[in-house]
């Protein structure tokens, strides 16, 4: 997908264009609104809050605060079911299923401390840092999104939810699509990010920020699509947050290179004494 295209779709639908022109005319406008647009050196920013979901979510908090919100989220989509059964082995049945997707949540906790784990060949890669105190926790449900919940110093500072698209669900069927229902939400279209594999991008984002959140929307593919939320004051301070950096994979070890220099070479002579007597 161009960039320019998108970029066109989001301004088309956030601006009311489609409704009075052909597809022909609301790109050409489009493209004029955003030639005489400021270029973004930051996230676009939101003209409507972004909220967590559930709203006891709140940045900072720490694992065991995260935890208990997560049980209360669960309690809630629970309630209808209880009211549909009587009390005795469905009831019981219920019980035992909500203790299990409490306790799965606590169990699926991990450390990125000195050994690599498994999620540095999925998509989540880059989003996290070893040795830093860093650690995850992901809410998996049937039919719902994958939901990780990320920690650096055992506060909550980032949630990113894996969605599945599909036709008339309410994030469209693609990413084009996703990004106008997004762009309508916040009420501006987002600043658009290209992929660069040299940097290590591979997929192209959307972002937004308001006075506390960064989201970013971002392609998963054809018919999936990541959403990240991120508090911006720990996103300010990532770099001293991350004390520990990652080792670089095509770095020299100091044994070789040390081979391949050579030597040192031999010191130079003392100068000669001066044996000229002062007068």
């Amino acid at each position: 997908m161009k960039v320019n295209k998108l970029w066109a779709a989001l301004l088309a639908t956030t601006f009311g264009l489609a409704a009075t022109a052909t597809p022909v005319v609301v790109e050409a406008q489009a493209k004029k609104k955003a030639a005489a647009a400021p270029a973004m050196t930051g996230p676009a920013v939101a003209k409507k809050p972004i909220a967590l979901d559930p709203t006891s979510l709140k940045w900072g908090m720490n694992t065991k605060q995260v935890g208990e919100a997560i049980d209360k989220q669960l309690d809630e989509e629970y309630k209808p079911l209880y009211q549909k059964v009587s009390p005795g082995v469905k009831m019981r049945e219920l019980d035992a299923a909500l203790l299990e997707e409490k306790n799965a949540f606590r169990r699926s906790k991990i450390e990125f401390g000195k050994l690599p784990t498994a999620l540095d060949s999925t998509a989540l890669r880059g989003e996290y840092s070893y040795l830093n105190k860093e650690w995850i926790l992901t809410l998996s449900r049937k039919d719902k999104p994958t939901r990780h919940f990320f920690f650096i110093q055992d506060k909550l500072w980032k949630i990113i939810d894996e969605i599945k698209l599909s036709k008339g669900g309410p994030l469209g069927a693609n990413f084009q699509e996703s990004a106008v229902k997004l762009s309508t939400t916040y009420g501006t279209p987002g600043r658009i990010i290209p992929p660069n594999p040299d940097l290590g991008w591979f997929a192209t984002v959307i972002d937004w920020k308001d006075a506390t959140t960064h989201v970013r929307l971002i392609e998963r593919g054809e018919t999936a699509i990541a959403i990240a939320y991120e508090d911006n004051a720990t996103l300010q301070n990532i770099e001293s947050l991350r004390p520990n950096k990652p080792k670089q994979e095509d770095a020299i070890d100091p044994a070789v290179a040390a081979a391949i220099r050579g030597p040192d070479p031999e010191p130079a002579p003392p100068p000669p004494a001066d044996n000229k007597k002062k007068k």
